[in-house]
Order: C-alpha cells, then sequence, then structure tokens
C-alpha cells in the first residue's frame, strides 16, 4: 500500500505542476489576447481549459486515492492531531485546496462562464492563486532557497546561478509541459475529427 502512496503522490505532485502552468499559460494567453484578437489564441485558450478539465477530474480521483489510502494507513494517528491544534486551520486548508481549485476548473463546463474573456479571467486569478500555494511549489522554493542558504549550491558549482534563474526556469518548465501537452492533444483532437 505505501507503494500505491507514493507513485499516486508523485503523479498527483506532477498534475500540480501542470496546473501552475496552466494558469500560467491561461494569464498570459488572456493578455496576448487582449492585445492583438488573434483567433489562434482564442482557440489556444478554449482548448487549454478543455484540457485542464479533463486533468482536474484525474487529479480530484487520484486526490482522492492517495487521501483513503492515508488515512487508512498507521500514519493517520500521527497526523490526525493537526486537524485539531493550534495550526489546524493550516491543515484543513492544505486539504481542501484541491477540492477548491479542482471544483473552480469545474466551473468551465458552463458556457455562458467558458464563452466570456472576463469569466475566464475572473475564474483563473482566484486558481493562479490556489496553485501557487500547493505543497509541491512551496516545497521547491524551501529546497531551492536552503541550498542557498546552506552553500550547498555555491558560485563555484557547476551550475552557477542564483535563486531567481532557477525559479523562472522551474517556471517556464511548468509552462511548456502544459502548453505541449495542449497543443498535442490538440492535433490529436483534429486529426480524429478530420
Amino acid at each position: 500500500m505505501d507503494d500505491f502512496y507514493i507513485v499516486v503522490l508523485s503523479v498527483n505532485q506532477f498534475l500540480d505542476g501542470l496546473f501552475f502552468g496552466f494558469s500560467l499559460m491561461m494569464i498570459l494567453a488572456l493578455i496576448a489576447y487582449l492585445f492583438f484578437k488573434n483567433v489562434f489564441i482564442f482557440n489556444f485558450i478554449h482548448h487549454a481549459i478543455r484540457v485542464a478539465r479533463i486533468l482536474a477530474i484525474i487529479y480530484f480521483s487520484l486526490y482522492l486515492l492517495s487521501t483513503i489510502s492515508y488515512y487508512s494507513s498507521s500514519d493517520f494517528k500521527f497526523f490526525s492531531e493537526r486537524a485539531k491544534g493550534p495550526y489546524a486551520w493550516v491543515y484543513w486548508l492544505m486539504l481542501l485546496r484541491p477540492l477548491l481549485f479542482c471544483g473552480l476548473i469545474q466551473l468551465f463546463w458552463f458556457k455562458k462562464i467558458r464563452s466570456k474573456m472576463r469569466y475566464i479571467g475572473l475564474l483563473i486569478l482566484p486558481i493562479a492563486i490556489l496553485t501557487l500555494f500547493s505543497g509541491a511549489m512551496f516545497e521547491k522554493l524551501v529546497i531551492i532557497s536552503a541550498s542557498f542558504h546552506r552553500d550547498v549550491i555555491s558560485e563555484g558549482s557547476q551550475f552557477g546561478t542564483d535563486l531567481f534563474f532557477i525559479l523562472a526556469l522551474h517556471i517556464i518548465e511548468t509552462c511548456v509541459v502544459f502548453s505541449a501537452l495542449v497543443f498535442v492533444s490538440w492535433i490529436i483532437r483534429k486529426k480524429t475529427t478530420s
């Protein structure tokens, strides 16, 4: 059961990164559409929403599976005290965050919401905030900043980069991976409809 939990958790963290890329790409695409009113950008936005809706269903299903397997394990007694302690609000926010942003993404099933750019923009902002505050993003930030603080990654190392460069590369990576997923699914959809 532990191996299953680790695999599901790893897939969830990967999908968490994809949602971070989704929210950033949607913000950039909405800004680009605001200035250029291009049909290609409009189609990208709508296809990205289509991909994100399906990924949100997969993510939430895997999240439920990992939560059920975690709470049925022996670690549950140790961590159940967090739900009642002085920082219980953080514990409950951590548990409910996937429900919130997956629920917000599922609002795109309504045609009225996904057809108006202002509604898309209003929904993308809270989704971006919720994906930014995921555990995986905080964990990466802590690992990178702690590595610099402890001089594990020094100027003489093979990287020779600074914190902002590494964070920028991570942001670019999530955006590129999500965009590639959108374009691949777009091509597959075009070939099946032709």
